[in-house]
């Protein structure tokens, strides 16, 4: 995906991305984020990772920050992605994990 050609078609809308052909993303994760309505790498991208992984989470479908690392590098920067590992690692850590946080506090608040 590296390739600009592959990127020029994507961005004409000629190219079709899968979930399982986004970088950390595979067959498991496709089926897993199946289960909350995400079929096709735009929903994702529309979606965003720390909402899916929220919804995920809600949905007693997973409960790993592994996830959440995986959802982030795949979507940034798009298409090419970034190592799950890099983003564990990286700089947006903790501002990842205060975003969840955020996210879950206010879904519990709503339902009170």
């Amino acid at each position: 995906m590296r390739n600009s050609k592959v990127r020029q078609r994507i961005a004409a809308g000629k190219l079709r991305l899968r979930l399982r052909d986004l970088r950390n993303l595979g067959a498991k994760s496709e089926e897993l984020l199946g289960q909350i309505g995400i079929r096709t790498a735009e929903q994702l991208r529309a979606r965003g990772a720390v909402q899916t992984y929220v919804d995920l989470r809600r949905a007693g479908v997973i409960n790993s920050l592994n996830m959440l690392w995986a959802l982030v590098g795949a979507l940034e920067p798009w298409p090419e992605g970034t190592n799950w590992r890099e983003v564990a690692r990286g700089d947006a850590r903790l501002s990842l994990l205060l975003a969840v946080e955020d996210q879950l506090a206010r879904l519990e608040a709503a339902r009170e």
